[in-house]
């Protein structure tokens, strides 16, 4: 099974196709999880950015389930993207990055 790497070392930050490629793995990172699948990744990243990102992704995650259970105008809903838009915004402010997945603002 291949690992999937997330590098946010500086050198690595600073390519001009890290963004994109950033956004791509993300994405599917996120549908093999919501497939049920077992996937090994590796971030290499200071322990405070890991904890950022560890964080957004599982935000990302629950705010996903709870759309699709619940709906777009459900309060779980709600709570659970103001929860992710906060984890986004300590992740954007810990590492420097943009978080590459959109969800209404």
């Amino acid at each position: 099974m291949e690992k999937i790497v997330f590098d946010f070392s500086k050198e690595n930050v600073l390519k001009e196709n890290f963004v994109r490629t950033f956004g791509i793995t993300l994405k599917d990172l996120l549908t093999r999880m919501f497939g049920g699948e077992k996937i090994p990744f590796i971030v290499k990243a200071t322990p405070k950015e890991v904890r950022a990102f560890a964080k957004a992704l599982v935000r990302e995650k629950d705010y996903y389930q709870k759309y699709k259970e619940y709906g777009l105008n459900n309060p779980k809903t709600y709570r659970s993207k103001f929860q992710l838009q906060l984890a986004v915004k300590e992740f954007e402010r810990k590492t420097g990055i943009k978080w590459p997945l959109q969800f209404r603002r």
